[in-house]
Formats: structure tokens, C-alpha cells, sequence
């Protein structure tokens, strides 16, 4: 069963929470993680409330419509399209800081539109500055991010 948009809220509070360590919550992973919680509900105009004008967003060229947005509405045309593949969605989002950026590992689960179960993890990478998502980076393949830990 798919998160409800309320626990997907709840989910993304408390690993802000747990990243930032000591109970205050890193507000950048926060910004980040509200956005999967309205993605997951089919929320978009809400999943992008936190992006730059001027956002670069840029999905593998692997993926359905992968490649270079630039502005929060061509991003949320890309999301709207990749959104509606799904008929049934479980997104679960964990989040770290990494030096500026913040890295998303998301585990999606679910059924897409035309009845096959799909299950992916991918990984995401944020830069935000003063609380607004000015580029973001996706990976297919979450050992693929610069930086990161094998494994």
C-alpha cells in the first residue's frame, strides 16, 4: 500500500530530522523531501514549489523523456508524464548532506499504468541555495554518483 500524502509528510520531517542528527532538522533536506512526499500524492505544482526560476534539472538519458530541463515548468512537465506512468506508487526518499549538495537514494515501488509491478532505486543529487533546488542531477544507478560510498 502507497504512502498517503500525510505519512509521506510525516516520513520526509522526521529523516530531516534524523539526517540533521541532535532533532533539528537540516532545512535543505527538508525542502527536498516535502517535494517527493507532494510527488508521491500526485502533488506536482506543490513538488516544485522550491525550484529557481532558472533550475537546471537532468534526468538520464536512460530514463522515458531523460535529459535537460531548464525552469520550474518544464521540470514539471517532465514530472507530470513520468507521475502519470503509475497507478499505484510507494516513494520512499532517504536523504543525506554531502558538503552543499544533498543525495536522495529513492526506492520507488508500484504498479505502472498498463498493470506491470516495477520496482526502482535511483539517486538523486540537490544543490540548493537560500532554500530553492537551483540543479539537480539524477543517477539510474545510485553507485554512479561522484563522491559516494560503493554499495
Amino acid at each position: 500500500m502507497a504512502a498517503t500524502g500525510r505519512e509521506c509528510g510525516l516520513m520526509a520531517e522526521a529523516e530531516a530530522a534524523a539526517a540533521a542528527g541532535q532533532g533539528e532538522p537540516d532545512p535543505d533536506i527538508a525542502v527536498v523531501l516535502r517535494s517527493y512526499a507532494a510527488y508521491a500524492r500526485g502533488d506536482i505544482d506543490e513538488a516544485i514549489t522550491a525550484l529557481d526560476p532558472r533550475v537546471e534539472w537532468i534526468e538520464p538519458d536512460e530514463f522515458p523523456d531523460g535529459g535537460l530541463r531548464v525552469g520550474p515548468e518544464a521540470v514539471a512537465a517532465y514530472l507530470r508524464g513520468s507521475r502519470a506512468r503509475w497507478a499505484r506508487l510507494r516513494s520512499e526518499p532517504v536523504a543525506h548532506r554531502r558538503g552543499a549538495d544533498i543525495v536522495v537514494v529513492h526506492h520507488v515501488t508500484g504498479t505502472m499504468t498498463d498493470g506491470t509491478e516495477h520496482r526502482m532505486t535511483v539517486a538523486d543529487v540537490y544543490t540548493l541555495h537560500d532554500g530553492r533546488v537551483i540543479r539537480m542531477q539524477a543517477y539510474a544507478d545510485p553507485a554512479r554518483v561522484p563522491g559516494e560510498p560503493a554499495g
